[in-house]
């Protein structure tokens, strides 16, 4: 690849993972907020904490969507928090919810191509000298 491999990318990689966060950070708040505040309960959030956390996460995932469709995601650092976000959450949900590894959607395992779609950007942006 050249040197500014930004635009040799396909730009459906960071559009995609930038709907994705999209959909992360609006779904459980706006249409779903009575399941993820279950879920949050669940991993042992405590319950004054869990509709800041909620709020906190929300914006977080929507954060990095607009990160996604944005100049700045020519930034390796974009991509790199994103992985350890993903990484982060796959941890707490594979240990404080472990049912999910028998869940019919797979939620974990798609998790895995997905860290590595985002490794792959990290890789592949063109600021690192």
């Amino acid at each position: 690849m050249s040197d500014n491999t930004t635009h040799t990318l396909p730009a459906y990689l960071s559009y995609s993972m930038g709907l994705l966060w999209l959909w992360s950070g609006t779904q459980p708040l706006f249409f779903m907020p009575e399941m993820s505040l279950d879920l949050l309960h669940s991993v042992g959030i405590p319950n004054p904490l869990q509709w800041p956390t909620l709020i906190a996460a929300s914006l977080l995932d929507i954060g990095f969507a607009f990160l996604c469709f944005s100049r700045l995601r020519s930034h390796s650092s974009v991509w790199l928090l994103q992985l350890i976000t993903v990484a982060a959450y796959s941890l707490i949900i594979a240990f404080r919810l472990p049912e999910m590894w028998a869940h019919p959607f797979a939620p974990l395992v798609k998790n895995l191509p997905i860290m590595a779609t985002l490794f792959f950007l990290y890789q592949s942006v063109g600021d690192k000298k």
